[in-house]
């Protein structure tokens, strides 16, 4: 086999054939390795995000085996932190071989950018509920596992990479009874009380939010479960909430957020972001979902799930399913999942490795 590696510049255009090309083999990847067709990039929304470098910085390669292409890869970093780089492999067709290839490509250009916390995700098909401890890897904290024999794991654990967190993908269908989630929600909501108030937008950020709703995105680098994994804070404001706005808005992508404000601070202590594609008929993604630590055990989290679904079922009848991934140690918000209709579809593995 005769590979080679080489940098693929965002084009102007997400019509560009090269492009499309790219966007397409990460998606028959992503689908193959993970069993799962809910997820796949919309090209003018992947390119959005690679064309815009004011905040965070994506660049793309390609793997070709005698000028057919076999991999796609990017090397992600936000400018806000000076350490942490998340590493992306799509092989197709699968071979080893071409994302060992891949990832020590990343790991050189990485360390040229002066990135030395490397971070990478591996999709794992197999539900790990059926298999034995002995086939099983699992993290140091003990919390999920992905399959130890699988090549790409082998892969990984051959590169000095550290197994340090699991993450399940679960899914909710539009066909779950909705009742459930307006039950938990007048439940949650007499628990956290009068201090605490339910708000919701879609698209642009009211005013009166977008100062609170950046902090706590800032949180999330933070706040939630990272397992073994280090990470950076991530530094935000209104401006970069506004910019990310307008470089969504020309996509179609369409942004629905629960919020809970805490009326005595003016702060918006609970989140939830609803990403919805610009095709209206594919599965709606859960990007962050978080209660800040100092507001834990009000059921805050319960409310921003629970609303954020009820309005989801309105804002876009259309889409069939809710995608949302959550720490295998995370068993409050895998708690709130499942008992509101949420069914696990895959794992994926969160490996990392100093550089």
């Amino acid at each position: 086999m005769s590979l080679t590696i080489e940098p693929l510049v965002a084009p102007a255009s997400a019509d560009d054939p090269a492009w499309q090309e790219y966007v397409a083999l990460i998606n028959r990847a992503y689908e193959r390795d993970s069993g799962s067709a809910l997820l796949p990039w919309d090209a003018t929304v992947l390119h959005s995000q690679y064309i815009d470098r004011a905040h965070r910085v994506v660049d793309g390669f390609v793997a070709r085996s005698d000028g057919e292409l076999v991999g796609a890869a990017s090397l992600e970093y936000d400018r806000s932190t000076e350490r942490d780089v998340e590493l992306a492999i799509a092989t197709d067709p699968a071979d080893t071989r071409v994302h060992d290839a891949l990832l020590a490509h990343l790991e050189e250009r990485a360390r040229e950018q002066g990135r030395s916390n490397a971070n990478t995700y591996v999709s794992s098909s197999v539900d790990i509920r059926g298999l034995d401890e002995g086939e099983l890897l699992r993290p140091a904290s003990g919390f999920g596992g992905v399959p130890l024999e699988a090549p790409t794991v082998q892969t990984m654990l051959a590169r000095d990479y550290t197994l340090g967190q699991v993450e399940r993908c679960s899914v909710y269908r539009r066909t779950a009874d909705p009742s459930a989630l307006h039950e938990r929600l007048d439940a949650a909501s007499a628990v956290a009380g009068a201090d605490y108030e339910a708000v919701w937008w879609s698209g642009r950020t009211p005013d009166e939010y977008v100062d609170a709703y950046a902090y706590a995105i800032s949180r999330m680098s933070t706040d939630i479960p990272h397992g073994e994994l280090e990470v950076e804070e991530q530094t935000w404001d209104a401006a970069r909430v506004r910019a990310r706005e307008a470089r969504v808005d020309p996509t179609g992508e369409l942004w629905a957020i629960t919020a809970v404000l805490h009326r005595p601070s003016g702060r918006i202590v609970a989140f939830n972001e609803l990403v919805i594609p610009p095709d209206r008929t594919e599965a709606t993604a859960n990007y962050g979902t978080i209660a800040l630590s100092d507001h834990r055990g009000r059921r805050l989290g319960t409310i921003v799930k629970c609303l954020g679904l009820i309005r989801w079922q309105d804002l876009v009848p259309e889409s069939p399913a809710v995608v949302t991934f959550n720490a295998e140690e995370n068993r409050y918000m895998l708690d709130v999942n499942e008992a509101v209709g949420f069914a696990p579809s895959h794992w994926e593995g969160a490996w990392s490795k100093q550089l």
